[in-house]
């Protein structure tokens, strides 16, 4: 190891003669002068009115979240950009307390986390609500209405009928009388309508007119009905639509100066709960001379159904209850799969829907349709397979089928239709995915928030050399396994956040691979004598970009180094370069007054991974000190290890039932318990590659055979003749701290075979980065648990074992010994599995609490042993 009071040297001498990487930086950019910077917009000034303040609603990355939520409180809300680089969702200036500021806005209700802002930290404002330019009159029903626009007059006068009303419009211009329509409705004439002129259509060269009937009632109807002017002169009368409510809206989506028609999917109302339970997804319109077509999923405007989506997860974060609403959850979901995040939703809403609701969907048990079917011949789906049926008939696509939750129904594969699905992302995870595949090397640039044939390719060579389909879109299955696939070397980097000492620049940089810290000359230097890779953090006064750039260049090459790229941006430099197996990464950026940036050096067969490292470094450090973004790297995913039991030794009878570590073709073994007198559910790791399993019950062994299996959440469905004293009842649902018992027959060989018994409580009510379909609990698991029940007090099962942590791995990464940490899949995932395979089960409540010896017979009496043998 070098002195320590020596200059930091490059190892292998990629830079002659001894001087320090420091002494030679100085050297490239001593003759370097500093360039006139740019000048800066003068910011708007967001001052509240005296005695008035901003209330911020929300605050976030992704702008069509931002817009989203703004969009639903209309010009009460505007999205501004924040000196961070975030977007805040801002009401306009109140008076008060937040307390009264909440009672006055009355829908929608503002976050328990709202509060109230000077404004200073805002510096632009980005999105507000503007109307669509058009001229609206009220019509009574003995009082007529007139609009004006664009040299064209109408006036509508409602006549009455024997049944209803009729609407007579005259149109005018300058030259005359331009129509003379009339429009019968059946519906009541006691109440007003209203009369628009604004432009639908702009291939006519003139406005439309759009007018309206309301049916009355608490919830219903509004019909609309639009006068356009057709190729020839002739003008008609064109049907919008009869919908819900106070009618439909028009928004110039796309930003071309027409206006769309923009309403809710009416026919989720009332199907999967009442009228006020009920959430419609957004659907948008387009006038095309006479005919009205739906151009919801056209790519011009998945970012209004994007914002769509995020405001109802806004509002369910407001209202919490709504993720337990069979309404609210069937139009988030349709909604999620239009924007490539179906996967995602589905296995959200798996253990959160209403199982004891009357609403839903019901189909006939024999051939007649629905309409002529006895009520004693109609069945009612469950919510999962009704909402998959509609959404199919509805055209929203499949819900999640199989074992690899419908990837073929959901995943786009076009260029095209990618793009849309990762701009659909929240732009956190947009960022990450970038991250992590630089991390494991199929990336070579810094994140960015445009989506590319590139990328497209990066994200498919990534999937295929993981076994998955080469869609190129990124579901959350396929994220969970880049973030399992890059945590070995996140881990080894062990990246930290370090600031410069002389200034506010910060950088990521691998602390993991033991770098040893100083300061010289107020700049930073580390170095790893392991890996002999060194990271140098430098800030220097009067030197510009270009003339770094130029001089750095000049040095290097005078040094015999071979210049792998360069580029100079005018808010930053980058540049390439090794020599003598020797590679070198610097990026530098422009600050007031100098320059600032890091230089990584690594020898270039290292198994640090330094071309990979230096790219997320340079993300990183792009992101914090140029773009002003508070960034972090993935969390690396904490090793988690499964708990099937070791088969027996080669020559030992598997009734033996030994501990050893066996070839991966030997038999394994764990638990499941029974679901119905002849099916047992564990879990399908402990299944894999078996067709055929061997199923012990109180010391009988009996044949098996593996019918289901769902590998995302890690369940399988084995049949047998075998036959246990009772069967399982699921209680779906389990509270926080609340008492629960496994039982299993871990460390076969070693440990009793009539199964071991243990207790503990439920931890947290999800798993592993806030996995919501598992519990974590503290009660003791071995190797052969898995697939066993987790059961309360009752005796009910509520989960089904699934994991422990690795607490080898946990102590090495955190220097700390986990104590009990261990995780079951939630009962309701199991339900779902259940459901969506056909198989009947029975639901228990939480009842008297047994004692701990009774409980355990309880368990004991419908419990097994799995033994595998792979295929």
């Amino acid at each position: 190891m070098k002195d320590a009071s020596r200059p930091v040297c490059f190892a292998q001498g990629a830079f002659g003669g001894g001087m320090s990487y420091r002494q030679i930086i100085a050297a490239v950019l001593a003759a370097a002068v500093l360039g006139s910077g740019l000048a800066r917009a003068r910011a708007e000034d967001f001052t509240p009115p005296r005695n008035k303040q901003w209330v911020m609603l929300a605050s976030t990355q992704d702008l069509d979240t931002a817009i989203g939520i703004a969009r639903s409180y209309r010009g009460q809300a505007r999205v501004v950009k924040a000196r961070n680089g975030w977007y805040a969702v801002a009401l306009e200036p109140h008076a008060g307390t937040m307390e009264t500021i909440r009672k006055a806005v009355d829908w929608p209700p503002l976050p328990a986390d709202a509060m109230l802002s000077q404004g200073t930290g805002y510096i632009e404002t980005v999105w507000r609500y503007s109307e669509v330019p058009q001229v609206t009159a009220k019509v009574g029903k003995d009082k007529p209405g007139t609009a004006r626009m664009a040299g064209l007059e109408v006036t509508l006068t409602r006549e009455p009928a024997q049944e209803g009303w009729t609407a007579h419009l005259i149109g005018r211009n300058a030259s005359g009388v331009l129509f003379d329509l009339r429009q019968r409705f059946e519906t009541a004439a006691d109440y007003d309508s209203s009369l628009s002129i604004l432009e639908l259509d702009r291939s006519n060269g003139t406005p439309e007119v759009v007018f309206d009937s309301f049916s009355g009632g608490a919830h219903c109807c509004t019909t609309m009905v639009a006068v356009t002017r057709i190729p020839g002169g002739e003008w008609k009368l064109v049907p919008l639509g009869t919908i819900d409510g106070e009618g439909m809206s028009f928004e110039d989506v796309d930003n071309d100066g027409t206006a769309e028609i923009v309403r809710g999917d009416n026919r989720f109302l009332y199907t999967f709960d009442s009228y006020a339970g009920s959430m419609q997804p957004v659907l948008i319109e387009r006038l095309n001379g006479t005919r009205v077509e739906d151009v919801t999923t056209q790519p011009a405007f998945r970012s209004r159904i994007v914002q769509d989506v995020r405001w109802m997860e806004f509002l369910a974060k407001s209202e919490p209850k709504l993720w337990r609403s069979n309404g609210f959850l069937a139009a988030w979901v349709a909604a999620k799969t239009r924007i490539g995040e179906g996967v995602e939703a589905w296995q959200r809403m798996l253990p959160l829907y209403d199982r004891s609701t009357d609403f839903g969907i019901s189909v006939c048990t024999t051939a007649k349709p629905l309409t002529d079917c006895p009520s004693s011949e109609q069945r009612q789906l469950s919510f999962p397979e009704g909402l998959r049926r509609f959404m199919a008939e509805a055209g929203y696509g499949n819900g999640p089928i199989g074992d690899d939750a419908g990837r073929a129904a959901l995943a786009p594969t076009s260029l095209k239709d990618a793009r849309a699905a990762f701009l659909a992302l929240p732009v956190e995870r947009r960022r990450d995915i970038q991250l992590l595949l630089a991390t494991l090397g199929h990336w070579p640039a810094v994140a960015n928030d445009s989506f590319g044939p590139k990328l497209f390719d990066a994200i498919r060579a990534f999937q295929a050399s993981v076994g998955r389909e080469a869609t190129g879109v990124m579901t959350s299955d396929d994220y969970n396994t880049l973030l399992t696939a890059a945590s070995p070397v996140l881990r080894m980097w062990g990246l930290e956040r370090v600031r410069h000492p002389a200034g506010n620049a910060t950088l990521w940089v691998p602390q993991g691979l033991g770098l040893e810290r100083r300061v010289e000359d107020g700049d930073l230097i580390l170095k790893s004598a392991h890996y002999n890779v060194t990271v140098l953090f430098f800030q220097m006064v009067g030197v510009s970009l270009a003339g770094g750039h130029a001089s750095m260049l000049a040095r290097l090459g005078a040094d015999g180094h071979v210049i792998d790229y360069s580029l100079l941006k005018p808010q930053f430099f980058a540049i390439s370069s090794h020599r003598d197996g020797m590679s070198v990464y610097s990026r530098f950026q422009a600050i007031a007054g100098g320059i600032v940036g890091f230089s990584l050096v690594w020898p270039s067969d290292s198994d640090a991974h330094g071309e990979r490292l230096s790219t997320v470094m340079s993300d990183l450090f792009r992101a914090e000190n140029e773009l002003q973004q508070r960034r972090s790297p993935p969390a690396p995913i904490v090793e988690i290890v499964h708990a099937p039991a070791a088969a027996p030794e080669p020559g030992t009878a598997p009734s033996s039932r030994r501990s050893d570590p066996a070839p991966t073709d030997a038999a394994v073994s764990g638990s499941g318990f029974f679901i119905a007198a002849d099916s047992l559910l564990t879990n399908a790791h402990v299944v894999k590659g078996c067709t055929d399993v061997a199923v012990s019950v109180s010391g009988r062994t009996s044949p098996g055979r593996v019918a289901k299996r769902d590998a995302v959440n890690d369940l399988a469905l084995v049949e047998t003749s075998a036959r246990s004293v009772t069967t399982a009842r699921l209680r779906l649902g389990v509270r926080l701290g609340e008492d629960v018992a496994v039982f299993g027959y871990p460390l076969s060989g070693l440990l009793a075979s009539s199964g071991n018994f243990t207790k503990g409580t439920v931890t947290a009510t999800a798993g592993m980065g806030d996995d919501t379909r598992r519990l974590q609990i503290s009660a003791p698991v071995q190797p052969g648990n898995s697939g066993g029940p987790l059961l309360d007090e009752s005796g009910n099962v509520v989960g089904v074992v699934v994991a422990k942590i690795n607490a080898v791995a946990v102590a090495a990464a955190t220097d700390d010994i986990p104590q009990n940490v261990n995780f079951a899949i939630k009962s309701a995932i199991a339900a779902s599995f259940l459901e969506s395979n056909g198989v009947s089960y029975q639901s228990g409540s939480l009842g008297e609490a047994l004692k701990p010896a009774d409980l355990a017979e309880k368990a004991q009496s419908f419990s097994a042993f799995i033994e595998c043998t792979p295929n």
